[in-house]
């Protein structure tokens, strides 16, 4: 590839005569979309090839509806709630949920707590991370209703012996700062403790019975083992219905009012990653349940009907150190033995700097006095956050150190933690160069002796030292859990096509919507924030596909 060099100042030159050679050459109209802005395209994806059409001879049965909504998660359920006759699709055996973490601002159960939320300068901060790159009237939106959208769900769970809490496990450092704003529900008479990341009747696995049972006494027809296939186009490209079903056994769902995507996320399709986030091809592992069942399938029947993906690129990936071990504060080394990083961040910003590394290789090492350094910075409110604080420490409960050790024990049974009497053993168990690491460790010391990271400018309060066996090393492994970038959405809560134009009858939300986060990355300052988005936008475009006033029907908080 041949290399250009060209001045700023030529560069401007050329780009401000070329424009105004434009300008004077065509009137600008309101709503002509340059060809820079639009999205681009890439002949053979194969979502730019038109959907095959079915023979009429292949549907077998028709159903007539208000509202169908396509995805039995978090944010289908919440759509399904409101009001409107509703026929709910589901390609899977049944509802699915991951996680449980819920951003929500001024709950009910905050306010009960005394904990104050500055929404406005939350906005600002997702604004700021997201290097504007959204619609920033998304943010708001969700800012002044999803207080109100957690109480609703935090009443329709009491009414089944389903409780809530905060998590206390937050990063809590003076420039990188979580919030206390993350919900996660728990079934009555449950054991909070858990061990490895198993839990039961804890997060959102305790709530979704809840939202079903409520669906089903209210009439919504839940459609499960039913993949949603084409969607049904008037003569001005209004979205009125749904076909839905398999080959020659095909169900033609006719909605007089709408159709809801809220089928997750496209994690599981390489071809979409490799189109709209290809950075996220280099995560070490994938999680998801039901395994691979985000494929994008509504993302593409939406752009074969018009619309198109969020027009930024590289959208945000959601990519913590989920399948690796915790990472902590300790010491960051990577293939070479070499520390690489400020260790003081979240999860997500480890994940991602670690794939920079000679074969994205990193590890976390650190001494016998690992539990006590750990509970010292947790509850002492120095730091925290996902794979430091636990995953769920619920408020007032502290970090658990046995939990901990238990936790540690089976990492080191599955090989993520390898453990050895000297530094020279263990970085042979490594697969590190020993005196590469001998020489990092001894460096790292001095820095904790002194007070001070020369190197990186990491807090003294976390430069815990490494001098008592037995030592440990955890692998770190980024691990996709959702794409939280999608279909090009606005206030509407409508799929828009090129020209921003919204697709009458076609409405999208939870992690099947886009413009919500910048590219790239995925804020963690608010830990839940893909579920709380798809509770409110669920909720929120379920009343609106209904035909709701959402001002009417949801609380808006007033944001000073």
């Amino acid at each position: 590839m041949s290399k250009v060099e060209l001045s700023r100042r030529g560069f401007l030159k050329s780009t401000l005569a070329a424009t105004g050679a434009a300008m004077a050459g065509t009137a600008a109209h309101a709503g002509d979309i340059p060809e820079k802005w639009q999205q681009p395209k890439c002949s053979g994806w194969s979502w730019e090839k038109a959907a095959p059409k079915i023979a009429p001879e292949q549907i077998k049965k028709t159903v007539n509806t208000d509202v169908v909504v396509i995805g039995a998660g978090l944010a289908g359920f919440a759509a399904a709630q409101e009001g409107a006759k509703a026929v709910l699709v589901e390609k899977t055996r049944g509802w699915s949920c991951r996680g449980g973490h819920i951003t929500a601002f001024n709950s009910s159960l905050q306010k009960k707590m005394g904990i104050d939320i500055d929404a406005a300068e939350i906005v600002r901060r997702l604004v700021a991370w997201g290097q504007g790159r959204m619609d920033e009237r998304l943010l708001w939106m969700f800012a002044r209703k999803c207080g109100d959208c957690m109480d609703w769900a935090i009443d329709i769970a009491g009414k089944h012996d389903t409780n809530v809490t905060l998590w206390e496990g937050y990063y809590k450092g003076p420039t990188y700062t979580e919030f206390p704003l993350t919900h996660f529900f728990y079934n009555k008479n449950i054991n909070l403790d858990y061990t490895y990341g198993n839990s039961e009747g804890i997060g959102n696995v305790a709530l979704m019975p809840c939202f079903e049972e409520e669906l089903k006494k209210a009439g919504v027809t839940l459609m499960y083992r039913t993949p949603a296939v084409q969607f049904i186009q008037d003569a001005n490209k209004r979205v009125t219905g749904l076909i839905a079903g398999r080959p020659n056994n095909y169900t033609q769902i006719n909605a007089a009012k709408g159709v809801i995507i809220a089928t997750g996320c496209y994690g599981s399709n390489e071809e979409m990653r490799k189109a709209f986030a290809p950075y996220s091809l280099h995560a070490d592992a994938q999680i998801y349940f039901p395994t691979k069942s985000n494929t994008g399938d509504a993302h593409i029947m939406a752009m074969q009907a018009g619309g198109v993906m969020q027009k930024n690129d590289n959208h945000a990936a959601t990519v913590h150190l989920e399948a690796g071990a915790g990472s902590y504060g300790f010491l960051h080394v990577n293939a070479n033995g070499e520390r690489f990083m400020n260790e003081d961040v979240n999860t997500q910003s480890k994940s991602c700097s670690k794939e920079l590394q000679p074969h994205g290789i990193a590890w976390t090492v650190y001494d016998s006095n690992w539990t006590q350094d750990v509970k010292k910075q947790v509850d002492g409110n120095l730091a925290g956050g996902l794979f430091y604080g636990q995953m769920w420490q619920p408020w007032g409960n502290g970090w658990n150190v046995e939990i901990e050790k238990a936790s540690q024990a089976q990492h080191i049974k599955d090989g993520k933690v390898v453990v050895a009497d000297t530094l020279d053993e263990l970085a042979q168990k490594m697969g590190v160069p020993v005196e590469a690491l001998k020489a990092t460790v001894t460096r790292y010391n001095e820095l904790a002796a002194k007070g001070h990271d020369d190197d990186f400018g990491k807090r003294p309060e976390l430069l815990t030292p490494i001098q008592k066996g037995p030592f440990y090393a955890g692998r770190l492994v980024s691990t996709l859990l959702a794409m939280s970038g999608g279909l090009h959405t606005d206030p509407s809560l409508h799929v828009l096509d090129k020209n921003d134009k919204p697709i009458e009858g076609l409405y999208v939300c939870g992690a099947a919507a886009g413009d919500y986060f910048g590219s790239g990355d995925y804020p963690t300052i608010c830990p839940g924030m893909n579920h709380g988005r798809a509770l409110t936008f669920g909720r929120l475009t379920g009343v609106m596909a209904a035909g709701g006033d959402i001002d009417k029907t949801v609380k808006s908080m007033e944001i000073k």
